[in-house]
C-alpha cells in the first residue's frame, strides 16, 4: 500500500461499529491523562458531517480558545474538505459556517485536508490533496468559515509536482505569512520523493524558495514519503517520514532545508538523517521541536501486522545525531497492546514533556496517549500510573491523528471514530494534563 493510504490503514479489514458509553471521571480520580469531564460528553464529542464516512486529520487551537479540526468528509462517495469548530466546551461554534461546519470541493475526486493552521489575522488555511491524479492543495478561509476570494482568486489553490499522485501531510506558516506545504510528490510512481511548496500570502508560489517555489529531495534508491514537517524559529524547514518504502527495511528519515529551499548541510553532513529501529519497516508520522531546538520524531517501528508495531520516538540534537539523553541512545518504543500502535502527533507541554498520540490496536482501535518526561521515561504521574491512556468511541477503529496543548495545560486529541463501520464520525477528546 501506498504512503498516501498509510496514514489510514486503519479502514483496512475493519468492520462493524457501535458507539460505547463513556464515564465521567469522578473528582478523586481526576488525575493528569483522565478526560476532562467539562469538555461536552464526559470529555469526548464526535461529529457528523453527512451520514458519510468523516475523518479528522490535523488540528489547530484559536487565540479565543475555539479548536479546529480539519479532514475529509464523505469517502465513501466525493469527499471532501471538511473543517469543523469547536467552542471551549466542545459544542460546535455556529458562527462557523452557520452549523459549525463546512465542506470545500476541488475536483469531485478524493479531495482531503491533512494540514491545518491560523494566520495571525484570524484566517484559516488548510492544506492536503485534491483529486484521482492527486495534487498539492490548500484552501484559505475568513473567520466565520467562508472562502477568501484573495487568495488565488477563490480561495483554493492546487500545486503539481508530477503527473503521479502529490500529497501536502503537513503545513506551517511562517513568520512573514508566507505558507509552506510538505509531503511528497509521485506517491503513484517508482520514486516518490519528499516535496515542499512555499506560497505568497496571496497563494501565489514564491520563487525565492527552490527558484519556482517547489522542492523535491530524494533520500534512497527506493520511494521515500514525507509525513511530517515543522519550522525551526530560525526558518529552517524540517521534513521527516519513511525513507525506502519498500525497501525490506524502511527507517525514520529527516531532512532539514535553509530558508530558500536549498538543503542544510550542517544538519547531517548533507541535509539528511536516517534512523533505524529495527529490521522491520520504521516511518515517522509526527515531528516536533523543543524550545533547546532539540528535533522530536515519533511514529510506528516494526510496521507490518505480523511484527507488533509500537510508538517509536526519536530526538535530534540540532545537527542531527541521535541525543544520547533520551533513552539511553537517542530511542524509545512503546508497546500497547498485541496489534499496531503507532504515533500519528507529537506535542511538548510547557515544562518540557512529551506527549505521544495516535492508535493502540488493530480491527478495535483505540485512541492512545503517552506522556514522556524529558529523557525519554514513560511519566508514571499520567494515565494509570504508567504513562499511558487509551479511549475507546466505538467497537470499531478509532485513532488519533492530532494533538495540542491548550494555554491551561489540557491535552486535546483529535480523530476518528467508528472507521470500518457504516458512518465513522470526526471524533475529539480533551484530557486533564
Amino acid at each position: 500500500m501506498r504512503r498516501s493510504a498509510t496514514l489510514r490503514r486503519n479502514l483496512a479489514a475493519v468492520a462493524g461499529a457501535a458507539i460505547l458509553s463513556m464515564g465521567v471521571p469522578s473528582p478523586a480520580r481526576a488525575a493528569a491523562g483522565h478526560l476532562d469531564a467539562s469538555f461536552r460528553s464526559g470529555g469526548t464529542v464526535t461529529t457528523d458531517f453527512a451520514g458519510h464516512v468523516d475523518i479528522g486529520y490535523p488540528m489547530a487551537l484559536q487565540p479565543d480558545g475555539k479548536i479546529l479540526v480539519a479532514g475529509e468528509s464523505g469517502l465513501e462517495g466525493n469527499p471532501k474538505f471538511a473543517l469543523a469548530r469547536y467552542n471551549p466546551d466542545g459544542s460546535l461554534d455556529p458562527t462557523f459556517g452557520g452549523d459549525g461546519r463546512i465542506t470545500t470541493d476541488f475536483t469531485g475526486g478524493e479531495d482531503v485536508a491533512y494540514g491545518l493552521a491560523v494566520q495571525l489575522d484570524g484566517k484559516i488555511v488548510a492544506a492536503g490533496t485534491a483529486g484521482g491524479y492527486a495534487k498539492f492543495a490548500l484552501a484559505r478561509y475568513n473567520a466565520d468559515g467562508s472562502l477568501d476570494a484573495t487568495f488565488g482568486g477563490d480561495g483554493k489553490v492546487t500545486t503539481d509536482f508530477t503527473a503521479g499522485g502529490d500529497y501536502a501531510y503537513g503545513m506551517a506558516i511562517q513568520s512573514d505569512g508566507k505558507i509552506v506545504a510538505a509531503g511528497n510528490a509521485g506517491v503513484t510512481g517508482s520514486d516518490s520523493r519528499f516535496a515542499l511548496a512555499r506560497y505568497n500570502a496571496d497563494g501565489s508560489l514564491d520563487p525565492t524558495f527552490g527558484g519556482d517555489g517547489k522542492v523535491t529531495t530524494d533520500l534512497t534508491s527506493y520511494p521515500d514519503d514525507g509525513l511530517a514537517m515543522a519550522i525551526q524559529s530560525n526558518g529552517k524547514i524540517v521534513m521527516a517520514g519513511g525513507a525506502g518504502f519498500g525497501a525490506p527495511n524502511e527507517k525514520f528519515g529527516l531532512v532539514r532545508y535553509n530558508p530558500n529551499g536549498t538543503l542544510d548541510a550542517t544538519f547531517g553532513g548533507d541535509g539528511k538523517v536516517v534512523t533505524d529501529f529495527t529490521q522491520e519497516p520504521d516511518v515517522v508520522f509526527a515531528l516536533a521541536i523543543q524550545s533547546n531546538g532539540k528535533l522530536v520524531a515519533g511514529g510506528g517501528s516494526a510496521l507490518g501486522p505480523e511484527n507488533n508495531p509500537k510508538f517509536a520516538l526519536a530526538r535530534y540534537n540540532p545537527n542531527g545525531t541521535l541525543d544520547a539523553t533520551f533513552g539511553g541512545d537517542g530511542k524509545r518504543t512503546t508497546d500497547f497492546t498485541p496489534g499496531d500502535d503507532d504515533v500519528y502527533s507529537l506535542a511538548i507541554q510547557s515544562n518540557g514533556k512529551i506527549v505521544a498520540a495516535g492508535q493502540s490496536g488493530s480491527r478495535n482501535a483505540t485512541f492512545a496517549l503517552a506522556r514522556y518526561t524529558r529523557n525519554g521515561i514513560l511519566d508514571s504521574t499520567f494515565g494509570g500510573g504508567d504513562g499511558k491512556r487509551t479511549t475507546d468511541f466505538t467497537k470499531a477503529y478509532d485513532s488519533i491523528y492530532s494533538v495540542v496543548i491548550q494555554p491551561d495545560g489540557k491535552i486535546v486529541a483529535a480523530g476518528a471514530a467508528g472507521l470500518g463501520g457504516p458512518n465513522g464520525n470526526f471524533a475529539v477528546a480533551r484530557y486533564l494534563a
